[in-house]
């Protein structure tokens, strides 16, 4: 059946609408300030680190059934939700005063987040293959990952001054944009399915892969772990970022600032990440990725003053350069028809390793000093990232 001109101009309007839902999506004004805000309203940072471990744990559980939601639904209505729970999101942090509030408050956020995951991607992907331009997808897509990187920088600096005046302005500022979500989702031309995310079989295939990369490709095994690693700690580097910039007497009108010249960074690594991995080959690629990110927290630890900030460019830029080259090696060492899943697993792992290792840190700084668990993060870092390199590079190459 083909579609007539009037479902080919709804069709042709997803992409416009899919580019808005996006940005408004991307208004993220809390980057700069959310840790800060805890702080005021009590939490020490072992507390705020079990936020984000719970809300990793969550994300892991869910985003699988989130998936199956997508595809019996429909991807507008999953869209519709994350609407709806960001909205709800917002508010609940904006009126919330202690642990338990916010616990809520980051269950509703991880909801959010659940039902987006993969849900934009098939929708844009289904459209595109409904009006015979898939071959375009990359570059729409492309598009839209620009248009979202640049409004999370442009939400960073806004973010910054609205915390000044209030920690809690840039949460009530977030409300309108996200509940506009939910509208322009349900606004959307639904297309025929065309690529689905997830098979009937999916739980069992993912199990099926994790016994494969963990037991029987132990090359693989170690490449997971290492990246595990660095991803990770990465991760929880954001969480420390905003008591650091306080600690070195950053003005927090200037966080935005700094968060949006972060996100460039990323964004350029990650452009021109193929040309430096050619140009230093995988062995070295691999071992800038620990190296780069231990030196950072180390020279972060042991000198801290006005613009010490700038030690961090070097995390930054491992998290663009590892989001290509890691993936690229996984790639190679497995079979086409299991490598979607297994970069599942490779998400996974990401994620459980970020939800145990957190509350570690958290704790590092409230009972010793930020400085110091800064220094332990990077100790880690290099100690634990050579190990999984060496085991990597000693295992066989076997292709699943």
């Amino acid at each position: 059946m083909t579609n007539s001109s009037a479902d080919i101009a709804r069709l042709e309007n997803n992409i416009w609408k899919m580019y808005l839902y996006m940005i408004l999506y991307s208004l993220m004004f809390f980057t700069p300030i959310i840790v800060l805000f805890y702080q005021a309203n009590g939490l020490s940072l072992a507390q705020i680190m079990i936020l984000q471990s719970a809300a990793s744990i969550l994300f892991v559980l869910l985003e699988v059934p989130s998936g199956y939601f997508a595809d019996i639904f429909g991807r507008k209505k999953a869209l519709a939700l994350t609407g709806i729970f960001a909205a709800m999101a917002m508010s609940v942090f904006a009126l919330s005063t202690n642990f338990y509030h916010f616990l809520f408050a980051g269950v509703l956020w991880a909801m959010a987040g659940v039902f987006i995951s993969g849900a934009d991607s098939a929708f844009i992907y289904d459209t595109l293959k409904n009006l015979k331009r898939e071959n375009q997808y990359k570059r729409i897509w492309g598009n839209i990952v620009f248009y979202y990187a640049v409004g999370v920088s442009i939400a960073s600096i806004i973010g910054g001054f609205l915390g000044k005046l209030s920690f809690r302005y840039p949460f009530y500022a977030m409300i309108p944009f996200m509940f506009l979500l939910i509208p322009l989702s349900l606004s959307l031309e639904e297309p025929k399915r065309h690529k689905a995310i997830y098979t009937k079989n999916y739980l069992f295939d993912l199990f099926k892969v994790i016994k494969l990369a963990v037991f029987k490709n132990k090359k693989l095994r170690w490449l997971l772990a290492y990246s595990a690693i660095v991803v990770g700690f990465i991760n929880i580097a954001y969480f420390l970022y905003q008591p650091y910039f306080k600690l070195s007497g950053l003005d927090i009108v200037y966080f935005g600032v700094v968060f949006a010249g972060f996100n460039v960074v990323v964004a350029i690594s990650a452009k021109y990440s193929h040309l430096i991995e050619e140009k230093i080959g995988q062995k070295h690629s691999l071992v800038l990725l620990s190296t780069l990110t231990g030196l950072g927290f180390l020279l972060m630890s042991n000198f801290i003053y006005l613009f010490s900030f700038a030690f961090a460019l070097l995390i930054q830029f491992v998290k663009g350069f590892s989001s290509v080259v890691v993936s690229d090696y996984v790639h190679q060492l497995t079979d086409s028809n299991i490598r979607a899943t297994v970069l599942s697993v490779k998400s996974l792992i990401e994620k459980m390793f970020f939800a145990v290792i957190t509350p570690f840190i958290g704790w590092a700084v409230d009972v010793y000093s930020l400085a110091q668990a800064l220094s332990l993060s990077g100790v880690i870092v290099l100690f634990f990232g050579a190990i999984s390199l060496f085991l990597f590079w000693r295992s066989k190459s076997v292709l699943i």
